[in-house]
């Protein structure tokens, strides 16, 4: 298409003039969910920044105010909201008939339906095939190969920020229209397989505080502070390593409202998740001391940023949990339709991936519908 990228604010500036410094040739301002013109009966992103608290002008899209509208509007969506799946029914030969939910009220009901589609992504999906066990399907349904809660994946993340002379205003703009895409590609002497990207970011005050040095204390933490509109900030996301020792089991103890174990969720980095993100956060300092940085912070990783993995899709049904179309191996009619699908997390924000393979999947299942092959 013909639409423009979103503006650089400041803190793509000042990261297209680090990156610039160290030579790196793919950078810009990315290709984003984000109205860069009036699209779609929404209006475009007006450059207030604090983005992570919600776009204010309609402008990202979201499913939310979207796509739920217009189904609604077909009248052939209901959407039932404060309700919890706690369990996938199937018949006698193994075909799922519908769910038990919990309504807003609490109280269980049961759903028919001809197919089911499992949307609570990487921790919620697992947990509700493993939650829906019986004697047809004693480790839980679509767990023939065992693979159901493994390869739990969060991608490799960490931040770098600093401190210039004069004010950056970073949180001015959109949040993360800014991206390096030369640190993606598969080269392993860097020390490391796989790749990652840099992004501009921004956090509002408070975040800053708590993420910037977690129990930060004294003047070296509360200066830095003192000059947060002087700041540039940059995050880093790179591909972790899928692993079955990271995985999402139930809880042998905790339960939750409705009675159900609770998902535990077990996730170390892999040596290799380290020496991309030290080559990050090295390459992120110097970019930012080659446009004068006087000082530069790298910032631990989020506790979790984009969960991925845990019904891994293969070819296979002994590798995986579902085929390409997000269809489970084992039961016909249940389908997975979420990030959970991911075999690897690759360098990039999941979302529009995400996205891309529903929309494929929706068109598998209407067809396979029309042929009454479900």
């Amino acid at each position: 298409n013909d639409w423009p990228r979103l503006p650089g604010n400041n803190n793509f500036k000042v990261l297209k003039a680090g990156a610039d410094k160290l030579g790196y040739k793919e950078c810009h301002t990315g290709n984003m969910a984000i109205n860069s013109v009036q699209r779609d009966d929404r209006n475009s992103c007006q450059q207030t920044g604090f983005c992570f608290q919600g776009c204010k002008w309609g402008a990202k899209w979201s499913t939310l105010y979207t796509e739920i509208p217009k189904g609604e509007a077909t009248g052939h969506l209901e959407v039932r909201p404060s309700s919890m799946v706690v369990k996938i029914n199937h018949d006698a030969s193994g075909k799922v008939t519908g769910v038990v939910y919990a309504d807003k009220d609490g109280k269980l009901q049961e759903q028919k339906a001809r197919i089911v589609a499992v949307a609570g992504n990487s921790i919620e999906s697992p947990r509700l095939l493993l939650n829906s066990e019986s004697s047809k399907f004693p480790h839980g349904l679509a767990n023939s190969s065992g693979q159901v809660g493994k390869n739990y994946m969060r991608h490799t993340t960490g931040s770098v920020y600093a401190i210039f002379d004069k004010p950056v205003h970073m949180y001015r703009g959109t949040t993360m229209a800014g991206i390096i895409r030369d640190e993606a590609r598969h080269d392993p002497s860097r020390g490391f397989v796989g790749g990652y990207e840099m992004e501009t970011l921004s956090l509002g005050l408070p975040f800053m505080a708590a993420f910037l040095n977690p129990g930060g204390w004294g003047r070296s933490f509360t200066t830095a502070l003192d000059h947060y509109d002087h700041m540039a900030g940059l995050w880093i996301v790179g591909e972790d390593m899928p692993r079955e020792e990271n995985r999402i089991t139930l809880h042998k103890d905790e339960k939750d409202d409705h009675g159900m174990p609770i998902a535990d969720v077990h996730f170390d980095d892999h040596a290799n998740d380290t020496a991309m993100r030290d080559h990050a956060y090295k390459q992120g300092q110097a970019l930012y001391a080659a446009v004068g940085a006087t000082r530069t912070f790298p910032t631990p990783p989020y506790p979790s940023t984009h969960n991925l993995g845990t019904n891994r899709m293969s070819e296979k049904a002994a590798d995986g949990v579902v085929n390409k179309h997000g269809q489970t191996h084992d039961i016909k009619n249940l389908f997975v339709s979420d990030g959970s699908q991911f075999t690897t997390g690759g360098a990039e924000n999941p979302t529009l991936t995400i996205v891309s393979l529903a929309i494929r999947q929706a068109d598998y299942i209407a067809t396979q519908m029309s042929a009454k092959s479900i």
